[in-house]
């Protein structure tokens, strides 16, 4: 009887032991490796940290968030949230509606731990395949977002 508990003990353990280093095993390297990759950053330092294509925005917040509207949409809205602007600065807004560039909105990004921004287009109907990127001043893409309208 001695025997078979002692056998139940050894075997308990090393499922233990196998469950613990299994865990240690899944853990990322570093405590960076574990961070989301959410945020991009430019060359000159911009930091997204949220970019939303929405059907408004309310109270500094985007409202009605998809990625797509019906033809009968009005106007649809572009939201970033930037963090840890270290200055002034000025990006563009690039919408473009198939291979078209239909609009670019420049607008100034002032130097805040979080600025939030946004800008909208009125759709008038146009059906098909939507796309704005968001461009730092020197051109790059820091960022973009598709929707379609149906």
């Amino acid at each position: 009887m001695k025997k078979v508990l002692f056998g139940i003990m050894v075997l308990v353990m090393a499922v233990m032991v196998g469950t613990v280093l299994a865990e240690e095993a899944a853990k990322p390297a570093s405590p960076e490796a574990a961070k989301p990759a959410a945020k991009e950053a430019s060359e000159n330092g911009l930091t997204i940290a949220r970019m939303e294509i929405a059907g408004g925005v309310e109270n500094r917040e985007p409202v009605g968030t998809a990625s797509s509207f019906p033809a009968t949409q009005e106007k649809v809205w572009c939201f970033v949230e930037f963090q840890n602007v270290t200055k002034e600065t000025t990006i563009n807004y690039v919408w473009t509606f198939g291979q078209n560039e239909i609009d670019k909105v420049p607008q100034t990004i002032k130097a805040f731990s979080k600025y939030r921004t946004w800008t909208n287009k009125t759709i008038a109907g146009r059906k098909g395949d939507w796309k704005v990127d968001i461009l730092d001043e020197s051109g790059a893409v820091l960022k973009s977002a598709s929707f379609k309208i149906e």
